[in-house]
Order: structure tokens, then C-alpha cells, then sequence
């Protein structure tokens, strides 16, 4: 048995998953140590991944050769492409996974991926000695007394460090529903001077399909065109889908990978004002608001504790029950969080008429843990006061499982560079929501759980869902990330796009009357001389699907490979749409990039520099950012101190 290492892996939730796989990938030998080997990449609370910016955030870890992109395709059970209402910048994907087989999908990958051990026991101790001057990683100790030796340790714990779930007045040690907290590491990094806090998240009620009364539901279907039809015996309760035809957007930039499961369908249902009344009246059993919990929850995933309290007004909440797998009945109630006594939240529920008969899989519960302020990191994941010890995931502060895979991913890559000897890998902050997240983490800080939107961007337009393989798989190729195969498909997409617009620049089309008549009906102006085909599609009415009918654009489409043929198609079209937005941002972003390559001596005393404000001389001390761009993101940080530390700097 081996057991030295250049990097472990403490945990094997999200974070854990992808930061190991990276790690292995890039060709250094990986522990991965978690509780419990049959719970890998568990879908705590939601079986679903992607959402608003979430969804541009696993298209980016795909990108760059990562694994949840790729694990959620295969294991979807319904997919949807949100605010395709609005402009592209905000189009994000999201899919229902079958839970049981999205972490089964991933223990497959981590058992066949070279260069990776797993290992099952808790993790109770980080080994660190004294290096020239500064602490440094030695390995770890388990609870069944194993010592692994390693250069690099990558924490994830997720919500298990001093995890406390809370089910009204009953407490329970936890870190999840029927699993172990972690004890023992947050008073060890506590003693080496990590700021150590408390956060508070919560997930509702799982409930059995065949108590639901599906005639009082709304049902909800995905992207692809379904039609829906009875179940039959054996099969999950409720309304079935027969699958149409498949839409062809997805997650991973592959073209082998497929979305292949029998769609599901969700549903709707709403809360009432009998429930609300039920619930109000038991507030004082409610842990959020007798006092029982003092720490921060999310403020934009709240429990229904905390909807019936803050918007008193409202006499109902939508709910939205989602399956837990493709042939499964377990429901999860999407809005109903909650740590309220499982009678309080029964009799609430069977307010709403659908649920009159509702039976309980498991109640819902809240749950308290330890995060680190992730201001003691620098961008590369790595922690100041420890070398070779990085954090990701929820221990840093954020919430979703995205979130957490994204950093996973990004502590996995840096920890095996440094092993053999190359500099980190910091994506910026117009370059991917990756690099937005994690210097919003490390140079804010964070005062409630952290969730990714799209208004986090300043850049969004240049990081859309549809160009995530353009802005990243050459960085991921480039650090052997990214397989050639990979690299090969972006760049026969790249190549289709370009000489699609190109084409549509130079073809020329003439104001015939029926080709007028088919631009009227489509509600735009007819021409009245001829026009290149680019400025037709610059039209909001007008897309290459209602101009299909012209043999040269259907023939020069064809030519297209098959397999990317329609991402191709969607990306040109973006391109050609909102080509003066995009080139403005760009120009916006290069400017403002220039202060990123403004380094900051590791050496300056910003508390001896007076010409700074008190709270600036403070915080630029404590965070000690590594450029001019970092410092001015900092809050509190003005900018007058910004000129002040240019003409410090000479600049």
C-alpha cells in the first residue's frame, strides 16, 4: 500500500471530485479520502445542476477538461436553457439529474482515472512542520490512526466541519442526514491562526410521488419536445414523457456525450395561506427564530420560515416538485426549506390541496458548519499561513454544488503545478465566472453564503454559456488538462463559425417579391435594395432557421459537421447579433486589465503608507492583494488609495 503522495484530497463532495481528478489527470499521484466511498458527488439538496451563471459556470469546467459537465449529461433527466427570453449574455443551462446515477457516474470515473487512490475514513488531523521559516504540508492522519505523507492537501469539507443539523428542538451531529460530522480540523487550523465562522444552510422535505394528487399540479416539462402520456405499472408515479425529439443543447462541449435517460417532468404547486397560518403560529419552534441558530443562511435560497416572515404579504409560494431519478419516486420540494418540527412542516404541506395525503421520505432540516474566511487565500486557492494547503468548496464561504466544483477544479490544477515546479493557474475576471468567483472570494470576503449570478460579471457579455470552449479549452490543452481530441473539436467549431460569418458578409441578397413577402411575414421591413445576408440576421426578427429557405445558406450550413453542426450555428448567429456589445466589452475589459499586470511587492508596508485612508492601510495589510486590479476590487479600498499606490509604485 502506498502511502506517499504529492497531493490528497480530504473530502469527495463536488470540490473533492473534480479537484482530485484534476489533480491525477495532470500526472501526480492523488489520494482522494472521504467518510463514505458510496456517497461520492452527493446531490445534497437539489438534484439538479446549472441555473442562472451556475450554468456557464459547469460549461467552464467542462471547458477546460473537468468532469461535471460531462456527469450531468449522461445522468439528465430533463433540461432547460433559462432566459432564452432575454439577450445571450444571460442564457443559462440547467438540468434535473438522476441522483443515483450521477454519483455512481462519478465513483466510475474516479476509480478508472490513472494516478488516483481512494481511500474511506475521516480525515482528523493535518500533519504540517516547519519550513525555512514558514509552515508547511507533511500529510495527514486519519481516525483509524493511517499517516499519509504528501506535499500538497486540498480540504473540502463541505458542510461536515462541526456540521450540526437541526430538526426543531432535535440536534443531531452531522454533515449531512444520516452522516458523521467532521471533528477535530477546524480547532486545529483554528490554533494556527485561521479565522474560523459559522454559516447555516437547509434543505426541505423528500416525499413519495405516489401521495401527490397529480390532477392539482401544474406540470412543467424540459427543453426537448415530449408529449406526455399515463404511466404504467412499475414505472414512477404521476404523468410520464415520451421523448419527441431531443434538443441539442447540453453541458459538455463533447460531441459523444449525450444527454440519453427518459425525461421526467417537474411540477408546480403553491403554498396557502392556511399553511402560512400553521407555520406562523409555531415560529417559536422554528431554530432560525427561537434563537437555537445564529448563524448566516443564504439570503437567495431562504427557508419558507423566513418567505412567510419577509414577505407577509404574500398569500402563496410557488413550489416546485422535482424527481430524484429517472425511474424513482422520491420528490424534492424545491421552496420549502426548512428546520421547523417535520409535524409543523407536515400539516403545512397538507394545506396545499396536491399534497392533502403527502407521506414523508425524510423531513427537511437546517444544518450550522464551519467556513474559513476565504480572504485568507490567495488566488490560487492556496492558504497564507500554511504552504501546500488549499480550500475549496463551501468551507470557503459559497454555496451549490457548481460553485464548489469550479474551485475544486481550480485548487486540483494549482496544487499538481506547483508540484512539478510551474506557476498557478488564475483565470481572470473577464476571461471566466471561474476567475470572477474566486477573486470576489479572495478579495471581498464573504458575510453570507456565496452564490454566482450573472450581475456578479462586470463582463458577462464576454463570458456567455456558448463560447465557454473558445475562451477556455486552449488554456486547458495548454496545461494538459484538456485532452486533444477536446482541443480538435473546439477548433473545427471555431473555424465553422468564423467562415460562416465570413460567408454571410460577402453573400449578396436582391429584394425579390417573394423573399419581401417572407420578411414581412416574419414582421420586419422588405428591402428595397439588394443587402448582405449579415445585416438580415443583425434583425431581432430574423434568425438562420427563418432564412433556411435559401439553398446557399442551407447548403454552406451542411457543410458544417454534423455533431456540432447546431452549437455552430447558435454560436455564429451570437456573434453576428451582438458583435458591436461583444467588441465594446472587450475594449472596456482591455483597459481595465492593464492594472492586473500592476504587481504589488510582497514587501510593502501599506500600514506605514499615511497617505492612505485608515480603513484601506487596514485591509490592503490583511489581505495583502498580489496586483493594483485586486487592491481595487477590495471594499473600502477607494479610488484615491488606488493613485496613491500607483505613484507609490512609479506608475
Amino acid at each position: 500500500m502506498n502511502f506517499d503522495y504529492d497531493v490528497i484530497v480530504i473530502g469527495a463532495g463536488h470540490a473533492g471530485c473534480e479537484a482530485a481528478v484534476a489533480s491525477a489527470k495532470l500526472g501526480v499521484s492523488t489520494l482522494l479520502i472521504t467518510s463514505d466511498l458510496n456517497r461520492v458527488a452527493q446531490m445534497s439538496c437539489n438534484p439538479a445542476i446549472g441555473g442562472i451563471a451556475k450554468g456557464q459556470i459547469v460549461r467552464e469546467i467542462d471547458a477546460l477538461g473537468g468532469q461535471m459537465g460531462i456527469v450531468t449529461d449522461l445522468t439528465a433527466i430533463q433540461f432547460r436553457m433559462l432566459n432564452r427570453s432575454k439577450g445571450p449574455a444571460v442564457w443559462s443551462p440547467r438540468s434535473q439529474s438522476d441522483r443515483t446515477k450521477f454519483s455512481n457516474l462519478w465513483r466510475h470515473i474516479l476509480e478508472t482515472t490513472p494516478n488516483l487512490d481512494l481511500f474511506q475514513d475521516m480525515c482528523t488531523s493535518i500533519r504540517i512542520a516547519e519550513q525555512e521559516g514558514k509552515k508547511g504540508i507533511v500529510g495527514v492522519t486519519t481516525s483509524l490512526g493511517f499517516e499519509f505523507n504528501a506535499k500538497k492537501v486540498i480540504l473540502t469539507a463541505g458542510t461536515f466541519l462541526n456540521g450540526l443539523m437541526h430538526f426543531g428542538e432535535v440536534r443531531i451531529p452531522g454533515g449531512r442526514i444520516a452522516e458523521s460530522a467532521s471533528k477535530g480540523l477546524s480547532d486545529q487550523l483554528s490554533s494556527l491562526g485561521f479565522e474560523v465562522f459559522r454559516m447555516k444552510t437547509g434543505t426541505p422535505a423528500r416525499i413519495d410521488a405516489r401521495s401527490i394528487d397529480f390532477s392539482q399540479v401544474e406540470i412543467q416539462t424540459g427543453d426537448d419536445k415530449t408529449e406526455t402520456i399515463a404511466s404504467k405499472p412499475g414505472e414512477p408515479a404521476g404523468p410520464a414523457l415520451r421523448l419527441m425529439e431531443r434538443d441539442f443543447h447540453k453541458f459538455s462541449f463533447l460531441p459523444d456525450v449525450k444527454r440519453e435517460l427518459n425525461p421526467r417532468a417537474c411540477f408546480i404547486v403553491h403554498t396557502t395561506s392556511k399553511g402560512h397560518e400553521i407555520m406562523r403560529e409555531n415560529l417559536n419552534l422554528s431554530p432560525l427564530y427561537n434563537g437555537q441558530i445564529q448563524s448566516i443562511g443564504p439570503r437567495y435560497c431562504p427557508s419558507i420560515e423566513t418567505k412567510i416572515v419577509t414577505f407577509a404579504d404574500k398569500e402563496s409560494h410557488q413550489l416546485f416538485l422535482e424527481p430524484e431519478g429517472e425511474d424513482s419516486n422520491e420528490i424534492y420540494i424545491n421552496g420549502f426549506s426548512s428546520s421547523f418540527p417535520w409535524e409543523i412542516q407536515l400539516k403545512a404541506l397538507q394545506e396545499t390541496p396536491a399534497l392533502r395525503n403527502v407521506h414523508f421520505y425524510r423531513p427537511g432540516y437546517a444544518i450550522e458548519y464551519d467556513y474559513f474566511d476565504p480572504r485568507q487565500l490567495t488566488h490560487d486557492l492556496q492558504t497564507k499561513i500554511v504552504d501546500g494547503l488549499y480550500f475549496a468548496g463551501q468551507i470557503n464561504g459559497t454555496t451549490g454544488y457548481e460553485e464548489a466544483a469550479a474551485q475544486g477544479l481550480m485548487a486540483g490544477i494549482n496544487a499538481a503545478r506547483s508540484v512539478i515546479g510551474k506557476e498557478p493557474l488564475v483565470l481572470r475576471r473577464d476571461q471566466a465566472y471561474i476567475g470572477v468567483l474566486i477573486d470576489d472570494l479572495v478579495t471581498k470576503g464573504v458575510d453570507e453564503p456565496y452564490r454566482m449570478f450573472t450581475s456578479r460579471a462586470e463582463y458577462r457579455i464576454l463570458l456567455r454559456q456558448d463560447d465557454a470552449d473558445m475562451r477556455l479549452t486552449p488554456i486547458g490543452y495548454e496545461i494538459g488538462l484538456a485532452d486533444a481530441e477536446r482541443y480538435a473539436v473546439m477548433c473545427e467549431k471555431k473555424e465553422g463559425r468564423d467562415n460562416l460569418i465570413e460567408w454571410c458578409r460577402e453573400f449578396l441578397l436582391k429584394p425579390t417579391p417573394p423573399f419581401n413577402k417572407h420578411l414581412e411575414e416574419n414582421g420586419t421591413t422588405p428591402l428595397n435594395s439588394s443587402v448582405r445576408l449579415i445585416e438580415l440576421l443583425k434583425r431581432p426578427q430574423l434568425d438562420f432557421s427563418k432564412l433556411s429557405f435559401i439553398n446557399e445558406l442551407k447548403d454552406r450550413i451542411n457543410d458544417i459537421r454534423a455533431d456540432i453542426r447546431e452549437e455552430t450555428v447558435e454560436a455564429a448567429e451570437i456573434l453576428i447579433k451582438y458583435g458591436g456589445y461583444i467588441q465594446r466589452e472587450q475594449e472596456a475589459a482591455e483597459k481595465y486589465r492593464r492594472l492586473e499586470y500592476v504587481k504589488l511587492p510582497d514587501s510593502i508596508d501599506f500600514l506605514s503608507v499615511k497617505a492612505l485612508s485608515t480603513e484601506a492601510r487596514q485591509k490592503l495589510d490583511r489581505i495583502r492583494p498580489a496586483t493594483i486590479g485586486q487592491a481595487s476590487r477590495i471594499p473600502g479600498v477607494s479610488p484615491a488609495d488606488i493613485n496613491i499606490l500607483l505613484i507609490l509604485l512609479n506608475r
